[in-house]
């Protein structure tokens, strides 16, 4: 069994913890590690398709960034709380393989679980401009 949902909100843990801590992009692989060995409940697949998503958004970070400040409109990248800025990261980078209207429901879903009020809004204006 394949649990999408939970592994998103996994890369939104696992992102968030190297956001705000500031983890070097040469001990992401070793924090990727040690949270996939905190969520013992993960299968082998689940744990692949995390790894995968957060090593896209690395191996693009520069490129997802520049296409999130792009559409902040009046708004810079660090304003946004961490929560809403992995979200978009994670999001972008799931994009580039994935079925993208189901990604902006589900990224939206967990934006009003983990994010402020209004979160959502934010999120879903700039996924679906940046989405297609």
């Amino acid at each position: 069994m394949f649990r999408i949902k939970f592994s998103r909100e996994v890369i939104l843990k696992i992102l968030y913890q190297i956001d705000v801590l500031n983890i070097n992009e040469s001990d992401i692989d070793d924090i990727i590690q040690n949270n996939l060995e905190f969520f013992k409940a993960l299968n082998i697949n689940e744990k692949e398709f995390i790894k995968e998503i957060i090593n896209d958004y690395y191996k693009k970070k520069d490129s997802i960034d520049n296409l999130i400040s792009e559409n902040l409109i009046g708004w810079k990248l660090n304003r946004l709380t961490p929560i809403d800025r992995n979200l978009l990261r994670m999001g972008i980078a799931e994009s580039y393989n994935n079925k993208k209207a189901i990604i902006i429901d589900d990224i939206i879903r967990i934006a009003k679980k983990y994010g402020g009020e209004d979160s959502y809004k934010i999120i879903n204006a700039i996924l679906d401009k940046v989405i297609q």
